[in-house]
């Protein structure tokens, strides 16, 4: 009987070993709410501010991604829009997870009608602005409103500017992604009111100084001044803003000539303006051209500075 005592004594202590192990693991791995009570345990699927802020940096990298003002995801896609270096004009073709995207987020903003969608186009300090904007990140966005205006998005909810970024994927040749997007309101009530108000006073400053191009005698090429550039600018965003409007390109010349010659001359100068802004991105259906030949001089023809003054085209609201 004694020798029974101890092989005894250690199957019991093995046995109390073993429920008390049980026991532990239970309370360890068996009770869903000792996760959920854990305030240190991380919540799948939730983003801190910080996330959500370095999301919006990331959309500098190269792909597709647009959060609403939450942080709640709406689209991504692992590409996004290229373009050459120093070029404006996105590549062909788009590849099918941005085009699933762009649709996405046309339904997004179908369904929240308060949003204003915002386009910010990318440029580096190596690239050259060949376009008619102000800078070359301004003339991308604009590239890529066009490209979603034809897909049906509503341009009066939608504006554009440019930013300068040393931080692009360029590889190639190729800008990779130069392009930003985020919403904010749109503005209501007041600030509706205050809206109407600058379009107004933004309609009655471009008729006042309207763009103003001139031409050698017999040229028809086009070299813009950052003033120039601006007033196109602010010309596009009230085209954007009120779709109803439209521009005027009217081509005027010296008295140089008979006046049937200069009255081809002066439309096909309109034209060429015309075209010109149709090239960077402006509709054609929105542009008028017309030729008025020496008809209507701002200067005297007996000087050359005169005449050189009144070779010229003048774009404007119609």
């Amino acid at each position: 009987m004694g020798k029974l005592k101890y092989p005894l004594g250690i199957l019991i202590t093995i046995i109390i070993g073993m429920l008390l192990n049980m026991l532990w693991c239970c309370n360890c791995w068996g009770d869903d709410n000792s996760i959920k009570n854990d305030k240190t345990a991380p919540i799948v699927g939730e983003k801190s501010e910080q996330s959500i802020n370095a999301d919006k940096a990331i959309n500098t990298a190269g792909y597709l991604i647009l959060n609403d003002q939450d942080g709640n995801l709406i689209a991504e896609a692992t590409n996004h829009l290229n373009f050459k270096v120093s070029d404006y004009k996105h590549l062909e073709p788009i590849e099918t997870d941005v085009v699933k995207s762009y649709g996405k987020i046309k339904t997004y903003l179908d369904k929240h009608p308060n949003q204003k969608f915002h386009i910010t186009g990318l440029y580096t300090s190596d690239e050259k602005n060949n376009s008619a904007f102000t800078n070359l990140g301004e003339a991308r966005a604009n590239d890529v409103k066009n490209h979603l205006s034809s897909l049906g998005y509503d341009t009066t909810h939608m504006e554009i500017k440019g930013k300068l970024s040393n931080q692009l994927d360029t590889r190639n040749g190729i800008v990779y992604g130069p392009i930003n997007y985020h919403l904010t309101d749109f503005p209501s009530g007041k600030s509706a009111a205050l809206l109407e108000n600058e379009l107004d006073n933004l309609a009655a400053d471009i008729r006042a100084n309207p763009l103003i191009l001139h031409f050698a005698t017999g040229a028809s090429t086009i070299n813009l001044s950052n003033e120039q550039r601006e007033k196109i600018s602010k010309m596009v965003h009230y085209l954007d803003a009120r779709p109803q409007a439209s521009l005027i390109s009217v081509g005027h010349t010296d008295n140089t000539g008979s006046r049937s010659t200069n009255t081809t001359i002066s439309a096909n100068r309109a034209e060429f303006a015309k075209s010109y802004l149709v090239e960077n991105g402006i509709s054609s259906s929105r542009i008028e051209s017309s030729g008025k030949g020496p008809d209507e001089p701002i200067a005297t023809n007996d000087t050359e500075e005169g005449k050189e003054q009144n070779r010229r085209v003048v774009v404007t609201l119609k």
